[in-house]
């Protein structure tokens, strides 16, 4: 069953209170500068997929002003957040799962958050792709949930409102080996656990790797 429509309701209503709730992504930085350390080319052409409100792309832009930066997402209020946090990238709606569609290459892509919306059979493909469309030495950024997949399913958001998203959680052994399965060397793995507002205890998983 495909999910990712639920999912794109789910942020497109609730694209303002995201903006303000995870606006702080000082818990990663650690992690984007080791990907903005990787990231050699000067004026180097960058694919946010699932960029949400762009933070990322915000803190990117603000370490390397020279990036040239393409946020996509599917969900239209989310894109529009990107754009106004991000005047200076460009930003058009697109599929994660379509990489390729784009018909041009990268020398990195992030993708920030996105796997937990994708089946694993749909985050092997994107990270297929992602080998295609990334230059020789590219960069990729992935962030996700690190849990048993056995504990995938329906969670409601952590305030207890609005339509509940499926969520797919994986393991860092299993992405690693499909990593390196289409050429890439994982170049940084970290994880950073913390209770959310239900006391929940959650731990993000964050790559970043090279394709060879």
């Amino acid at each position: 069953m495909d999910h990712n429509p639920i999912a794109i309701r789910v942020f497109d209503a609730w694209a303002k209170d995201y903006n303000e709730a995870f606006r702080d992504t000082s818990m990663y930085h650690a992690m984007f500068d080791r990907f903005c350390d990787a990231l050699e080319a000067r004026n180097a052409d960058v694919l946010d997929l699932a960029c949400g409100p762009g933070n990322i792309t915000h803190y990117l832009l603000k370490q390397r002003p020279d990036l040239r930066i393409l946020c996509t997402d599917l969900a239209p209020r989310m894109l529009e957040l990107a754009q106004a946090n991000n005047p200076g990238a460009l930003v058009q709606l697109l599929d994660a799962r379509k990489i390729l569609s784009l018909g041009r290459s990268f020398d990195a892509i992030v993708c920030g958050f996105c796997l937990p919306y994708l089946t694993p059979k749909e985050t092997q493909d994107l990270i297929r792709d992602a080998a295609i469309a990334l230059r020789p030495n590219g960069v990729l950024f992935l962030s996700t949930m690190e849990d048993d997949p056995a504990r995938s399913g329906f969670k409601a958001s952590s305030t207890g409102e609005g339509e509940a998203a499926y969520i797919q959680y994986y393991e860092a052994s299993s992405l690693t080996k499909t990593l390196q399965a289409n050429g890439f060397t994982v170049l940084h793995l970290d994880r950073k656990a913390y209770a959310g507002r239900d006391g929940t205890l959650t731990t993000d998983l964050l790559i970043v790797a090279k394709r060879l």
